[in-house]
């Protein structure tokens, strides 16, 4: 099966959905089909021929810095049809709606080719996120997402929860959707502890609870709500501890020096971007995984936190509450400092032998357990045969589809 995958952002940027796609791929590739990523252009990605970019195509930008960081994509190119043109795809599976989207609604159509599209994104709360609510995003992404996924031959959402939201804010047909998660790497199941202890040796945290969060550090993933509660737990616990904070971004910069006004300087690190491929025995290191972003439609650290046994400290929020399992393989709470600080501070204590029974501890032991299972459910090659599943259902009734307007056409 030949594949395109179409999307306005990938790597070198950091994030979910350059991740998603890239482990799709990969998966796809493993089983035999032929993929073609059509992703931007990024100066920093400078590939020679022949290396791991030979299945990408880069078509050309607008912006190289936009919102968040990342470039505004040129889906107008008229590269990309010329690209797409040489191959005989059996199936467009497309990552945006907006921008590239268009353009793979236009290719679909015009080579009788179909259309998936995954649902990655809450776009009204991350809009949201960077205009302050000035835009009224929850109105009108709804209504734009409508009319975009009318022309969806089949959509994906990676959670139940938000299935929920495209059968019953999108009013998209149930048997048009169906649950497609982001893969999570082999490896990160066989972590050597001693690389987690390593981590933890690096910055302090050998001997002390060691926390993690990995995120852009941007407005949308709500990094400062971390900071306001950690100042809390600090308060609270009254014993060292480390956080320490990976990813990079436009607001990093400002986080620290928020970290430093709360008193927080000896307690978080702000490591910086890890390549992704280096990012897994972070996650055993940690004692705790914190998250408190809310515009997440699956969470992919929340899975990658699992893979490491790390259980997960989250903000009740769509995508996360259908992995979280409250008192099971993490924690929820409401978006509430004080509530997520109380709740930190007795995971804390959980891990204190000094303070804490050996029936906490165990407590623990069993979180830790039940994240790694659930982490097991989510690999990169099950994930894999299962779009391969919908691929085929999508192609299948397509071909069918064709057969029935052909016999409706008038004699003569």
């Amino acid at each position: 099966m030949r594949i395109a995958l179409m999307t306005n952002n990938y790597k070198p940027v950091v994030g979910g959905v350059p991740i998603s796609i890239e482990r799709l791929a990969g998966g796809l590739k493993e089983l035999g089909h032929e993929v073609t990523i059509f992703a931007p252009t990024y100066r920093e990605a400078d590939f020679p021929e022949g290396s791991p970019e030979q299945d990408v195509f880069r078509y050309s930008t607008c912006l190289n810095r936009f919102v968040g960081g990342i470039v505004l994509p040129n889906p107008f190119d008229l590269r990309i049809e010329r690209e797409f043109r040489k191959q005989r795809y059996d199936i467009i599976h497309v990552h945006h709606p907006m921008l590239i989207g268009r353009t793979a609604v236009y290719l679909s159509r015009k080579y009788c080719v179909p259309l998936v599209f995954t649902y990655h994104t809450r776009y009204e709360q991350y809009v949201r996120s960077y205009t302050k609510g000035m835009l009224k995003m929850d109105r009108i992404m709804p209504l734009y997402l409508r009319r975009f996924l009318r022309h969806c031959d089949f959509v994906f959402a990676p959670t139940e929860g938000m299935q929920e939201y495209l059968t019953d804010t999108c009013k998209v047909r149930r048997s048009r959707t169906g649950i497609l998660p982001t893969g999570i790497e082999r490896k990160n199941f066989d972590i050597d502890p001693e690389e987690g202890r390593s981590i933890r040796r690096q910055y302090g945290g050998e001997k002390i609870p060691f926390l993690l969060t990995v995120s852009r550090m941007a407005g949308e993933k709500n990094v400062g709500f971390l900071l306001e509660s950690l100042a809390r737990v600090k308060a609270l616990y009254g014993k060292p501890f480390r956080m320490l904070m990976v990813g990079d971004g436009p607001d990093r910069e400002a986080l620290r020096r928020r970290s430093e006004e709360l008193g927080l300087g000896d307690t978080v690190v702000f490591a910086g971007a890890v390549p992704n491929q280096e990012i897994a025995p972070y996650f055993k290191a940690a004692d705790g995984f914190l998250f408190a972003s809310k515009t997440e439609t699956q969470g992919i650290v929340v899975l990658e936190a699992f893979a490491g046994a790390t259980p997960v400290i989250a903000v009740r929020a769509s995508g996360v509450e259908d992995l979280v399992d409250d008192g099971v393989n993490g924690i929820l709470t409401e978006e509430d400092s004080r509530e997520y600080a109380e709740k930190v501070t007795v995971f804390l204590e959980s891990l204190d032998s000094d303070c804490c029974a050996g029936q906490s501890q165990e407590a623990y032991r069993q979180m830790s357990a039940n994240a790694y299972r659930k982490g097991v459910l989510y690999r990169e090659e099950a994930v894999a045969l299962k779009a391969v599943h919908y691929y085929n259902s999508v192609i299948a009734e397509n071909a069918m589809q064709k057969k029935r307007n052909i016999r409706l056409l008038p004699a003569g």
